[in-house]
């Protein structure tokens, strides 16, 4: 699994369950007596970390909760929770596409008296998910290596003769890059879906030697930090904070591609009533716009108005400017097409 790495930013760990002790209440559960509960699964590292200060630790608080953290997030745990009807999360950070494909089956729908879709960016809702943080895959390139004329677009990204050098981009199927081929090759983002596979990867062969590709986003940080490349594909996200950490590379919004993580409740979860609570308070103004002070990530509740520094809202992909920019990532497409593209893209990538 690519996502822990690649999509957030964060490199997935050992399971570990970590207990926050967030008051000591004697409600019951379903089941019966004991300590009001609820299970949190994410992918780790301070991305975790943040979602816990922001989100976990002051609802707990708020509401009597014990909260029990798990990670990382596995879609092949949570399809043998559920089929085996033997699910202890209850709300799981995940990529909209595992939701999205199996809503009903591996993922429950969503109690939308209690959460408010109408604060989320349109076209990120979906029955069994919501967003709960934004970023976008972003053109960046070391404004030393082009002196002169600039990089206007991500065309620009496979034009070697007007920007010769070395070129980084993700390594994997779900990661951008066949989009960005094809818009590179002209396709106009109202015409991307369904993927064109062929074009895409005729054009991604046009590059030759000059690329390379990054497998986690912390490799993707790392050689931004080390000038490895002199254009790059990566996570608005890693980019600040190779930015933060001293790199130059300057970022193209042009043709951006927007992205978000979800919360979803597995099938069965034992505390499901608590589960949209949370959900709803994880994707709160007021947490949001804590999680958007503490992460790299944009945030997702239209009313959020986190305090950021200039370097933090230069790469802040909730800002009108790089929206417009940009398009979205089809994550209906991608739910039912997931396995089909990362097969040929491993044919392409091995073959």
């Amino acid at each position: 699994m690519h996502f822990p790495s690649r999509r957030l930013g964060v490199t997935a760990v050992a399971v570990a369950l970590t207990m926050i002790t967030a008051g000591c209440s004697t409600g019951s559960d379903s089941a019966g007596g004991g300590s009001k509960k609820l299970t949190f699964t994410s992918y780790g590292s301070g991305y975790q970390e943040a979602q816990a200060k922001a989100w976990l630790t002051p609802w707990a608080k708020a509401e009597g909760v014990t909260a029990v953290q798990d990670q990382p997030t596995d879609y092949a745990k949570i399809k043998t929770m559920v089929e085996s009807r033997r699910v202890n999360w209850d709300v799981v950070d995940t990529e909209p596409f595992f939701p999205v494909g199996t809503c009903g089956k591996y993922a429950e729908k969503l109690d939308f008296d209690k959460i408010d879709k109408s604060k989320f960016p349109q076209g990120t809702v979906s029955d069994c998910a919501v967003p709960d943080a934004m970023y976008s895959l972003v053109l960046v390139y070391n404004p030393a290596k082009y002196p002169d004329a600039k990089p206007t677009s991500v065309a620009d990204f496979f034009d070697t003769q007007k920007f010769p050098g070395k070129r980084l981009a993700p390594g994997f199927a779900t990661g951008g890059a066949i989009e960005a081929a094809l818009v590179g090759d002209g396709v106009t983002a109202d015409k991307l879906y369904p993927l064109d596979y062929d074009r895409a990867f005729k054009k991604l062969d046009t590059l030759g030697k000059n690329l390379s590709f990054w497998e986690t986003s912390a490799q993707s940080q790392q050689a931004l930090e080390s000038k490895q490349a002199d254009m790059a594909l990566v996570w608005s996200g890693r980019a600040y904070m190779a930015a933060k950490n001293g790199s130059v590379y300057e970022p193209v919004w042009q043709d951006n591609m927007l992205a978000y993580a979800v919360l979803m409740v597995p099938k069965g979860a034992p505390n499901k009533d608590r589960a949209m609570d949370f959900i709803a308070y994880a994707t709160s103004a007021k947490a949001q716009a804590a999680f958007a002070e503490d992460q790299p990530y944009a945030a997702v509740n239209s009313d959020a108005e986190p305090k950021l520094d200039s370097l933090a809202e230069s790469w802040n992909t909730a800002r009108t400017d790089i929206q417009d920019k940009g398009f979205y990532q089809n994550v209906e497409w991608w739910a039912k097409n997931q396995d089909q593209a990362t097969k040929r893209w491993t044919d392409w990538a091995t073959g």
